[in-house]
């Protein structure tokens, strides 16, 4: 509906990833919006506020557009932190259990070697 209002970048997005970026840059919490499988659905009110703000002068557009991209860009910057993160904790999780895996190695072929040579 609103493509013809965004530069190529931005239309280019995915519907659902352009219209979260949009409303999170418009400072509407998550209480605000759900969305359908076709539909974004709005409290009373809101969309109102929303459907103003695109009609709105370009100025005041061109502040959104710039809003929307910086949301962007935070979102996939803390995504890739997180991306960051899982990695660092899955290598810490292989190493514990390969040392785990070496102590209980250890231990059953001690148990083995003093069984095997028992005081008879």
């Amino acid at each position: 509906m609103y493509k013809h209002y965004l530069p190529p970048e931005l239309a280019r997005l995915d519907p659902r990833l352009f219209c979260k970026a949009l409303f999170k840059a418009l400072g509407l919490d998550d209480k605000d919006f759900k969305f359908g499988l076709t539909k974004v659905f709005f409290r009373p009110g809101k969309f109102s506020e929303f459907d103003q703000l695109m009609k709105s002068d370009p100025e005041n557009l061109a502040a959104l557009v710039k809003k929307v991209k910086r949301w962007l860009i935070c979102s996939r910057w803390k995504k890739a932190q997180w991306c960051s993160l899982s990695v660092i904790k899955l290598k810490n999780k292989i190493v514990w259990r390969r040392e785990q895996i070496i102590r209980l190695q250890k231990t059953v072929r001690m148990w083995g070697d003093i069984r095997k040579f028992k005081p008879k």
